[in-house]
């Protein structure tokens, strides 16, 4: 895992655990992977569009980064500070 990984972990981990009051590990890949799609550096091209249309993680990818939408833009930069 490279340090942009990391800090994505991180970071959507502190994200998580303020909104939610137990942070399932499924719930922190989807937003890890979700706000590295929105900086071209995830795993798989295009995450967010395909996880949202995946008939069994379309819920919970919807319900995360529904929650994650808002705030996107401040997440991707605190995670690109982070692995600076």
């Amino acid at each position: 895992m490279n340090d942009l990984c990391k800090a994505a972990d991180a970071t959507a981990r502190e994200f998580l655990s303020g909104i939610y009051a137990k942070v399932r590990e499924f719930d922190v890949t989807l937003a890890r992977n979700a706000i590295l799609d929105c900086l071209f550096s995830a795993e798989e091209p295009d995450f967010i569009r395909r996880v949202g249309d995946h008939p069994i993680y379309a819920r919970d990818a919807r319900r995360v980064i529904g929650r994650m939408e808002p705030h996107m833009v401040e997440l991707a930069g605190r995670i690109l500070r982070a692995a600076a």
